[in-house]
């Protein structure tokens, strides 16, 4: 140790600031483990931060969705409803038959393959 006396008052005024900022930063710790609300806010955050990732890999992985479809198609169910609208009434009573006898017959097979 140095005999010099102003490198020994330097040299105790660098500890001194050093324990007050080793102190300072002690005293925030201890001041944020006792202040339990802004850790529960803290956490929230942290978990709320999460499931906000986590739905955003399930989105990506799962595909459209069902409004998305329905935005996609909206357009084009107008675009046939408007023909629909444009057509005679005989010919949509034959569309509609034909629906009906493609269910029937649809209905029919399906039958006869589960019955043994």
């Amino acid at each position: 140790m140095s005999t010099d006396p102003e490198e020994s008052i330097a040299a105790a005024r660098a500890q001194v600031e050093q324990t007050r900022e080793e102190l300072g930063e002690t005293v925030e710790a201890l001041a944020y483990k006792a202040d339990v609300k802004s850790r529960a806010h803290d956490k929230a955050d942290e978990i709320k931060a999460r499931a906000e990732e986590t739905v955003e890999r399930v989105k990506a992985k799962a595909g459209p969705t069902a409004e998305q479809v329905l935005d996609r198609a909206g357009p084009t169910a107008v675009q046939v409803r408007s023909r629909a609208q444009e057509l005679p009434p005989p010919v949509l009573a034959a569309g509609a038959a034909v629906l009906l006898v493609a269910i029937v017959v649809l209905r029919r097979r399906r039958r006869a393959r589960r019955a043994p």
